[in-house]
């Protein structure tokens, strides 16, 4: 039997030129996306439900606690003096500011998260994963589990800056509840996931020798100032629409996996 692999196109509803990006990615030829998953309050959040209606992929509740505003009121420990989340530096992966969240707090803006995603799709996602995986952190993940016990939904592997954390992970499965094996990014994030061009053969060794299902995160979008003013992966998410021309890449990932979505767990 083939390893199952997860292909999820990460930030869908960033903003209009990543939605952009990943529809031009679902019609090519190519395409090996088999998730989606969706960012609740971005400023591409409604448009991207439009798109995914189209195409009836799986769709998850990509939990955004870092970034914008939170769609919860009065959480205050959550945000800054501005309203805004309370950032972590996704240039060394600092993730310092958990350290002032509360876990009711936490808990209060997922329980918003998920009402915006039923409430404007119209149905439940397919599983609950979070934008920057703060899930490796218990005032995160505990909440993360609670809701997915509770809704009887997967959850990414809770990995810590893109590194196995053994902890987290056999409490989820402790919990009972479905999750993925291992996770990878493209493009990589400094020494995180694998290059698909030069590393293919590692990542498809690494993938396939470890237990559970695997998930590969791919970034695309057109860029434009928008994007540049949103995100510090920008330019890298055009990369891998360039990359689609390249047919014996994703020919042989089809050719070593078996394709499936969160749905399938």
């Amino acid at each position: 039997m083939k390893k199952k692999l997860i292909v999820t196109a990460h930030d869908f509803g960033l903003c209009k030129s990543v939605n952009d990006g990943i529809e031009y990615v679902l019609n090519h030829r190519n395409n090996i996306i088999t998730e989606l998953s969706l960012l609740p309050n971005t400023p591409g959040s409604l448009e991207a439900i439009k798109i995914v209606k189209k195409y009836r992929l799986s769709l998850d509740l990509c939990l955004n606690l870092t970034t914008f505003k939170p769609i919860a009121k009065n959480v205050r420990s959550l945000t800054d003096d501005k309203g805004f989340f309370k950032k972590v530096d996704v240039a060394t992966w600092d993730f310092k500011v958990l350290d002032y969240f509360e876990e009711a707090d936490v808990k209060k803006e997922i329980d918003a998260q998920w009402n915006w995603f039923i409430n404007n799709v119209g149905k439940k996602p397919s599983a609950i994963l979070s934008r920057k995986n703060e899930t490796g952190d218990p005032k995160v993940l505990i909440p993360v589990v609670e809701k997915a016990k509770k809704e009887n939904l997967p959850v990414r592997t809770p990995v810590w800056k893109w590194v196995e954390n053994y902890g987290a992970q056999s409490y989820v499965i402790q919990e009972g509840v479905k999750t993925t094996g291992n996770v990878y990014v493209y493009p990589t994030w400094g020494k995180w996931g694998y290059d698909l061009v030069s590393e293919l053969d590692k990542f498809i060794a690494d993938a396939n020798k470890k237990p559970g299902v695997a998930e590969l995160i791919i970034m695309a979008g057109f860029v434009d100032q928008e994007l540049f003013d949103l995100s510090v992966l920008n330019w890298e998410r055009g990369i891998f629409i360039s990359l689609l021309e390249n047919g014996e890449i994703f020919d042989k990932i089809k050719k070593n996996f078996e394709l499936v979505s969160f749905s399938d767990l």
